[in-house]
């Protein structure tokens, strides 16, 4: 009788247990080997373009981590990423995951991208990575394209090793050439990279292609030193056009039946990619 008890029993606990085997595990936060990474891109975004924040890994079940909040501070990028909550089920095995996010024109500095991903069951950070990158400066046009009729915002901006920063003196147009010109004054300068910017207003250009250059004149040393520290170009168009593109081609055998043109656009501005 006791052997047949025992038989029994045995064999109900191993009915549970294979049971147990295929059901799904309940959510669990579990960060060992999940591999978080983050890459930006461009690599090394400019001051004047928004950029992406990818993170990614795998997670060791299905409850993988999510967005949940972006903030920007002076020289960061938080990412947070938070885990589903305990009425969420998991299935256990290796899950890949990533998510990416749109980060707004920075200054140009060296920055950190920091992720952390956040239990959605205790509310604790229980992985992290992180990655520095660095915006760098440039010279954008305002508009982008901008057309003969309209003012343009020329604006530059830049990192110093130190605070003293570039300050706008002036600016003109030879030929083809805008040429604007700055000065350091000769002050104490704080040993700390600084940011800076500047723009300047020029009036409407004739069409065509235009060469920018910008010349620093160090008042700090003596002689003062005048050196070129950027330069690039943009183009004024004398008008802008649109084509409206049909569902399929305007050429060959099979066209389209809508009517393919191209239409003035007065309004038209240039947009930075």
């Amino acid at each position: 009788m006791t052997r047949h008890r025992t038989l029994r029993i045995g064999f109900l606990c191993g009915l549970i247990a294979l049971i147990l085997l295929f059901l799904p595990s309940t959510s669990v936060d579990s960060a060992p080997g999940a591999n978080e990474t983050i890459a930006v891109y461009p690599t090394t975004p400019s001051f004047s373009q928004y950029f992406f924040v990818t993170v990614s890994g795998q997670w060791p079940n299905s409850c993988v981590p999510a967005f949940h909040a972006l903030r920007l501070e002076e020289s960061s990028v938080y990412i947070e990423a938070k885990t589903p909550g305990p009425q969420v089920i998991c299935t256990d095995g290796q899950t890949s995951w990533d998510f990416s996010v749109v980060v707004p024109p920075r200054q140009p500095n060296f920055y950190v991208a920091l992720l952390a991903v956040i239990s959605g069951i205790t509310g604790e950070t229980i992985a992290s990575a992180r990655e520095e990158f660095e915006v760098i400066g440039g010279i954008q046009t305002i508009p982008a394209l901008p057309q003969i009729n309209e003012e343009i915002t020329v604006r530059l901006a830049g990192l110093s090793l130190d605070s003293c920063t570039p300050r706008y003196d002036s600016h003109g147009v030879i030929t083809q050439t805008l040429t604007i010109e700055a000065q350091i004054p000769d002050l104490a300068c704080g040993q700390v990279p600084t940011p800076w910017q500047m723009d300047a207003a020029v009036d409407p250009l004739p069409a065509g292609e235009y060469r920018v250059e910008m010349f620093v004149t160090d008042n700090r040393v003596t002689p003062p030193r005048r050196t070129r520290l950027l330069d690039g170009s943009f183009v004024v168009a004398e008008m802008i056009y649109t084509i409206y593109f049909p569902l399929w081609g305007c050429f060959g055998s099979d066209t389209s039946p809508l009517v393919c043109e191209t239409e003035l656009w007065p309004e038209g501005r240039g947009a930075l990619p």
